[in-house]
């Protein structure tokens, strides 16, 4: 009974078998939601916040300063990270001992699929917020807020904002959607990811959405990526599913992602031109970029290339 349960809910999803490749997704969306019937984890209602690096340890110092400064009741930190070499390498050592007083875990990647599925397995929290360490945090937040959302049928976004009328990664104005307000949540507002188009159309980003842990862990179980950006990218396989849930900002975005270089190799996107070395090494002789100019700004893109200033420790 359970089985023509879930297949109803799947033909519900849309996913109608048209060919071998829509057959494969239709099993895949079945074995998903099999496993969060059969699911029985207990986890505690709280968040834990997942963040990839890599070869950016002043980039993600960065974040993880901005983090503290603006968050209230701030939760767990779990870092996978990579150096390409050893002078990046150096760098991380340096921001781990900065922040050792924090309660902040770090892990070297190894292989990034089988570290990732080692870190979420670890989470006992029933919420789980990804970023990137190309973000920082500009205005106040209070975590406490992760306790109140039902992941399940809304998705929390910390990068959505009512100031964001350009898609950076097509290079294109977009529409505004319909924004309400939410009255479950203070200052907050809600929209329609189906009914709305470029960054507000899209659910499953890795920029500071907040998910439910077990569906995460069984996604990242399923899937097949090796990095964060074709885990991202293997994640709109799911996108019917997740588009069907209420969407949630803040007026202003919590966070702002500055897409200043590029380190990874997956995707040839859009990026600065500032190098990574080069940054690395301002780190290591004892600089760090100047939040200030971050506060409370109203980006035109949840992607928006900003200049960074390098001030003193």
């Amino acid at each position: 009974m359970i089985k023509k349960t879930i297949k109803k809910f799947a033909s519900y999803l849309g996913l109608t078998v048209v060919s071998k490749y829509d057959s494969q997704r239709q099993q895949n969306y079945i074995n998903l939601l099999e496993s969060f019937c059969f699911n029985s984890d207990q986890l505690t209602n709280a968040c834990e916040i997942i963040i990839f690096s890599k070869d950016r340890a002043l980039q993600l110092e960065a974040l993880i300063r901005s983090y503290y400064h603006y968050s209230i009741n701030p939760v767990r930190l779990k870092i996978l990270y990579s150096a390409s070499n050893a002078s990046f390498l150096e760098g991380y050592d340096k921001l781990i001992k900065q922040f050792s007083d924090k309660s902040i875990q770090f892990y070297r990647e190894q292989d990034f699929k089988k570290d990732l599925i080692t870190l979420i397995e670890s989470i006992k929290v029933s919420k789980v917020l990804f970023l990137v360490d190309d973000i920082v945090f500009k205005k106040e937040f209070d975590c406490e807020v992760f306790t109140k959302i039902e992941p399940k049928i809304e998705l929390l976004s910390l990068r959505h904002g009512k100031h964001l009328n350009y898609a950076y990664t097509v290079q294109k104005k977009q529409d505004l959607p319909i924004l309400k307000t939410y009255s479950k949540l203070e200052n907050t507002l809600t929209w329609s990811w189906e009914n709305s188009v470029q960054d507000w159309a899209y659910p499953l980003s890795l920029d500071g959405h907040l998910f439910d842990t077990l569906e995460m862990k069984t996604l990242i179980n399923l899937l097949d990526f090796k990095a964060p950006n074709s885990l991202e990218a293997a994640l709109q396989l799911m996108n019917p599913l997740f588009k069907k849930r209420r969407g949630i900002c803040y007026p202003l975005s919590i966070i702002v992602n500055n897409p200043c270089n590029k380190v990874q190799v997956e995707h040839d996107n859009f990026h600065g031109t500032t190098d990574a070395s080069f940054l690395n090494s301002e780190w290591l002789n004892g600089k760090h970029i100047d939040l200030a100019p971050f506060h409370e700004i109203e980006n035109a893109s949840v992607h928006q290339e900003l200049p960074l200033k390098l001030i003193d420790q």
